[in-house]
C-alpha cells in the first residue's frame, strides 16, 4: 500500500496542468550528494515524491509524504525563487503543489498538506538551485490483523 501512495501521487502530478511547466515529475531518485544535486540541476524545474515515516495508532496509519520542489533560473537567484514570467520559480511551484494536493482525493485516499520548508543547502545554491519540501499526509487503516 505504501509504494502505491508514492506512485499514485507521481501519476496525479504528471496528469495535472502543473506538469506542463516542469521538466520532471518522479519519485525521488536513489542518489546522494553530488549525484543528486547534478540530477536536480539537469531536471529543474522538477517535483519529486518520497514517502517518509508516519504515525501508527488505533489501527490506522498516517504516512508522511514529502514532495520536493526544485527550481533554477539562470537570470538570478530572485528569479529562481519567484519566477520570471517565463519559468516557474520555487515559491510559485510550492503554491501550485499545495493547491493541487491539499484536500485532493486520489485513488481512494484523501490528502492534506501539513507544511512546507525551504531546503538550505550550499551545494544546491552553488548550482543555482532552490528547493523546498511540501509535506502532506493521508489516513489509511493498518493492513495488519490482530491474531
Amino acid at each position: 500500500m505504501l509504494a502505491e501512495i508514492e506512485q499514485s501521487l507521481v501519476a496525479h502530478i504528471q496528469a495535472s496542468p502543473l506538469a506542463e511547466r516542469l521538466r520532471a515529475v518522479d519519485a525521488l531518485p536513489d542518489l546522494e550528494g553530488d549525484s543528486l544535486v547534478a540530477t536536480f540541476g539537469a531536471e529543474a524545474p522538477a517535483v519529486y515524491v518520497a514517502l517518509g515515516g508516519g504515525d501508527l495508532a488505533n489501527g490506522a496509519a498516517a504516512p508522511l509524504i514529502g514532495v520536493a520542489c526544485v527550481a533554477r533560473n539562470s537570470r538570478s537567484p530572485r528569479a529562481a525563487r519567484q519566477g520570471d514570467g517565463l519559468q516557474i520559480g520555487l515559491l510559485q511551484l510550492v503554491e501550485e503543489v499545495v493547491a493541487l494536493l491539499d484536500g485532493a482525493f486520489i485513488d481512494g485516499l484523501h490528502y492534506h498538506t501539513l507544511r512546507w520548508d525551504p531546503v538550505a543547502s550550499e551545494a544546491l545554491y552553488r548550482k543555482g538551485l532552490y528547493a523546498a519540501v511540501v509535506q502532506l499526509t493521508t489516513f489509511l487503516p493498518l493492513p495488519f490483523v490482530a491474531a
